[in-house]
């Protein structure tokens, strides 16, 4: 059976690279730093940590089994620090990620429901496969993603992939563009159109525009590339090209960029909550809830 204090020796000698400093870092006695190798070599049926005369270093094993001892050890660390924080003030720190995109529209509601429901929301954005990592590594307890070609899905034991909304994505124009306010355009008619896409030809919402337009017998002209869709609607407001965009990215407040609707394409990407086995069922109930329910401006 696992011992913490096994994989924090492990993981002192990762960092320090030798029994003597590890024991130094960790205010153990050398011996103890040993005994507690050897007992995690004893679990895994390998040994961990090979000593030579440049030091101690992990061994095939050791390595494979400290991305985990780091994990588990983190959210040990969390977990301690949780319920002291749950003891002081009667709330529990949760732990959330969300896409950029996501966050104007989706997240004041998520805090307000977490704080309503007893808990301290701690918010992280980051795009989709760092916020994946993250939540494998239990650094995140919840994330909120949408689905993309060619990830994965299939997660580890304990963890839940929940559908809670589909978004749509808008074709975006200057007002003043020649398609603007017709009720009849079709993705043909932007054929000679430059556009403004994501900041790399792997965005999926490019993906999606491209497998739309070949089928439309085009090939979409790239004008300009951003990551930051306020800076892609800035470049359609300045006559630069058109772009799709995702609902929840859609500017608020700006007249001089219109939306117009296409009747031979519906762009759309499901919005899923992921959770670790580190979510309990009130924390899940108020999370689901809050991402179905409707969103503000």
């Amino acid at each position: 059976m696992l011992d913490l204090r096994q994989l924090r020796a492990l993981r002192a000698v990762a960092e320090h690279g030798s029994i003597l400093r590890a024991a130094g870092a960790l205010q153990w006695s050398q011996p103890t730093v040993t005994h507690h190798l050897r007992g995690l070599g004893r679990v895994l049926g390998a040994e961990v940590v090979t000593s030579g005369s440049d030091g101690t270093r992990l061994t095939a094993a050791g390595e494979a089994m400290l991305p985990h001892a780091t994990a588990i050890l983190d959210r040990a660390d969390r977990a301690v620090d949780e319920m002291r924080s749950l003891i002081a003030a009667s709330r529990r720190r949760i732990a959330i990620g969300v896409f950029p995109s996501a966050g104007a529209r989706l997240l004041p509601s998520v805090v307000r429901d977490l704080r309503a429901a007893g808990f301290d929301p701690d918010v992280t954005e980051a795009e989709l496969d760092p916020l994946m990592a993250a939540i494998t590594g239990l650094r995140l307890d919840a994330a909120i993603v949408y689905d993309a070609p060619g990830r994965p899905t299939v997660l580890p034991p304990g963890f839940r992939m929940i559908p809670v909304r589909q978004e749509h994505l808008s074709v975006i124009v200057p007002a003043g563009h020649r398609l603007a306010g017709r009720d009849d355009t079709v993705l043909a008619d932007l054929r000679d159109e430059h556009w403004v896409a994501g900041a790399t030809a792997s965005d999926p919402v490019d993906a999606a525009l491209r497998a739309a337009a070949e089928s439309a017998g085009f090939t979409p002209r790239i004008a300009m590339r951003s990551d930051d869709y306020a800076v892609v609607a800035a470049y359609v407001a300045a006559g630069i090209g058109v772009a799709l965009v995702p609902q929840l990215a859609l500017p608020v407040h700006l007249d001089t960029i219109t939306t117009i609707p296409l009747h031979d394409a519906v762009f759309e990407r499901r919005i899923f909550l992921v959770t670790a086995p580190t979510v309990d069922a009130a924390a899940r109930r108020a999370l689901e809830s809050s991402l179905r329910g409707p969103f503000g401006p």
